[in-house]
C-alpha cells in the first residue's frame, strides 16, 4: 500500500482509507462529516527537498544515464525537466497535508518506468524499510472532467507519448517546480507574496485544471469548482504516484468537441482524439465499478453475469471504456464514484 502516510493521533476530522484495486493503490481521504472530495483550503504541502529528496548512489545514477540515453535517442520528443517527488502524506488537523521533494523526468525514467523498477524497491526496502526510497516518484495530476450535461470527457493518448501510448485517459500532467521557482530555488516575484509551501500547494492545485485547458482548449472559467479525490500508486510503474481531481465543466459536451477538434489548444499533440460518454454509459460504468465500494483492504470484483443488458451500446461504451483506460483513469473512475460524483443524470 501507499508508503508514507500517517495520521495524527489528535485529527479526527480527516479519514484515510487505503485500497488495492488491481494494479493501483488507492488512498481516500474524506473529512469527517463533509459532503465529496475535499477542497483548496483542507490540502497543504509540506516541502523538504533535502528530507523528501529519492535515495541513489553511484551505480544506480549511471543506470539512469543509460536508460535516459537510451529512452532519449528513440523518442526525441522526449525532454528531461523537474518534477515534485510526493514522498508521502498525512492528516493533519483537518487537513491533508502532502509531502514534497524534488525530482525530474529523467530519473522517473530511470526508476519507475524502468525494467529493473521492483529491484530498486526491493533494494529500498531493504536499505531503508521504504521500498520507495530509491524511486523518483514524479507525482502526476489528473482532472475527471464532466460537461455540463453529463458526458465524461476523456482523450486518447497520442502514439508517441512515453506513458500508456493510445490509452483512454482523463486530462493529465505534472506540476511544475519551473513555474514557480528561478533557477537559485527562490519563489518568482508572482510567488513571492506566499510562502514556499503555500506556493507548492497552490501549483499542485492548479496544474490540474491547467492540464484540461492546455489538452481540451476550453477556457479556465469553463471549469467549476475542483475538488480533490485522492492519490493513486501505479504499481505497474514502480509505485508511480498520482493527485486525482474532479470538475464540472460550464459548457456542454458538443462544446468540448467543437473546440478540441479546432486543434488550437497548446497540448495538442498529446491526444489523437476526444471521447464523450453520455449518462446512460455512466450509468454502467457504477454497474461494472460497483465491487470496489473502497471499504478498505483489498477489494475483488463480483464475477461478471451476462444478460439482455449486455446488448446495450452504453454497456458496451462502457466497458470499452475500462478496457482501454489508463490505470490512473480507471483508479479515478472509482474514486469519482466512491464520492458520488457520476450519476445517471447530468
Amino acid at each position: 500500500m501507499l508508503t508514507g502516510v500517517k495520521t495524527a493521533d489528535n485529527c479526527t476530522a480527516m479519514l484515510i482509507q487505503q485500497v488495492r484495486y488491481g494494479n493501483i493503490d488507492i488512498l481516500v481521504p474524506r473529512r469527517e462529516g463533509a459532503g465529496a472530495g475535499i477542497y483548496r483550503p483542507h490540502l497543504r504541502a509540506k516541502f523538504e527537498p533535502d528530507i523528501f529528496g529519492r535515495k541513489t548512489s553511484e551505480e544506480i545514477e549511471e543506470k539512469i544515464d543509460r536508460i535516459w540515453e537510451t529512452k532519449s535517442a528513440e523518442n526525441n520528443r522526449l525532454y528531461n525537466a523537474s518534477k515534485f517527488r510526493l514522498a508521502g502524506c498525512e492528516a493533519l488537523q483537518g487537513t491533508l497535508l502532502l509531502h514534497f521533494g524534488l525530482t525530474c523526468y529523467k530519473d522517473m525514467c530511470g526508476t519507475n518506468l524502468s525494467e529493473s523498477s521492483s529491484s530498486l524497491q526491493a533494494k529500498g526496502a531493504k536499505d531503508f524499510s521504504n521500498k520507495q526510497a530509491y524511486m523518483s516518484d514524479a507525482v502526476g495530476v489528473g482532472l475527471l472532467p464532466v460537461t455540463c450535461d453529463g458526458c465524461l470527457v476523456v482523450t486518447r493518448r497520442a502514439m508517441w507519448t512515453g506513458e500508456y501510448p493510445g490509452a483512454l485517459d482523463r486530462p493529465g500532467g505534472h506540476p511544475e517546480p519551473s513555474r514557480i521557482f528561478l533557477p537559485d530555488g527562490s519563489l518568482k516575484p508572482d510567488h513571492a507574496a506566499r510562502n514556499i509551501e503555500e506556493a507548492v500547494a497552490q501549483e499542485v492545485w492548479e496544474s490540474a485544471s491547467q492540464e484540461a485547458v492546455d489538452e481540451l482548449g476550453i477556457g479556465k472559467g469553463d471549469i467549476g469548482d475542483v475538488m480533490f479525490l485522492g492519490v493513486t500508486q501505479n504499481l505497474e510503474a514502480g509505485g508511480r504516484p498520482t493527485l486525482e481531481f474532479f470538475a464540472r465543466l460550464g459548457v456542454s459536451g458538443e462544446r468540448v468537441a467543437t473546440v478540441y477538434e479546432l486543434g488550437m489548444q497548446a497540448e495538442a499533440e498529446e491526444s489523437s482524439s476526444v471521447h464523450l460518454l453520455p449518462p446512460p454509459t455512466l450509468a454502467h460504468l457504477s454497474r461494472l465499478l460497483q465491487p470496489y465500494t473502497l471499504t478498505g483492504g483489498s477489494e475483488k470484483p463480483v464475477e461478471h453475469r451476462a444478460g439482455p443488458v449486455d446488448e446495450d451500446v452504453h454497456f458496451k461504451e462502457a466497458r470499452w471504456l475500462l478496457q482501454e483506460a489508463t490505470p490512473a483513469l480507471r483508479a479515478s473512475l472509482i474514486l469519482a464514484l466512491k464520492n458520488n460524483l457520476l450519476s445517471s443524470s447530468p
